[in-house]
């Protein structure tokens, strides 16, 4: 993990290697029925996602953390299909809430595993990046063990 500090904004990057397909690794990512089974952090109890999954479309991701839900927005600005998407990010989340920044993710296919590399900028503090740089982490470790059937 890194994070860094260009300016008044701060940018994070995570890398992971999942057992999967670049295919399989893009599928959970993209399809609201595979992200529920990974996506948020470790209070989260419940997620919804609805999508128009196209450039310039929409996306909403509700978490219900205990008596507290939150909420992530955005738009994909890009989509190629089991290499990258990019898409911005909104979140309300307490404390570390953040407007309009952008997320990419890229899949390098390894052999019969990937690397998901995970870019997070634009957020407006350090606290914004680090809240989310330990929900990311969260998440993606979460990811890799539904790949080794140990999933949600």
């Amino acid at each position: 993990m890194n994070t860094t500090k260009a300016g008044p904004v701060a940018t994070v990057r995570l890398k992971k290697i999942v057992n999967a397909t670049a295919a399989r690794a893009y599928r959970a990512w993209t399809e609201p029925e595979q992200m529920i089974k990974w996506f948020g952090c470790d209070q989260v109890t419940e997620v919804k996602v609805q999508q128009d999954f196209k450039v310039g479309g929409k996306y909403h991701i509700q978490m219900i953390c205990g008596e507290i839900t939150m909420n992530v927005t955005g738009t994909y600005e890009e989509i190629v299909p089991n290499k990258k998407l990019s898409y911005t990010w909104s979140s309300d989340f307490p404390d570390v809430a953040t407007t309009d920044s952008l997320v990419s993710v890229q899949f390098v296919e390894q052999g019969d595993k990937t690397e998901i590399i995970l870019d997070h900028s634009r957020f407006a503090s350090e606290k914004a990046a680090q809240g989310h740089t330990e929900g990311w982490t969260f998440a993606l470790g979460t990811l890799e063990k539904l790949f080794l059937g140990q999933g949600k």
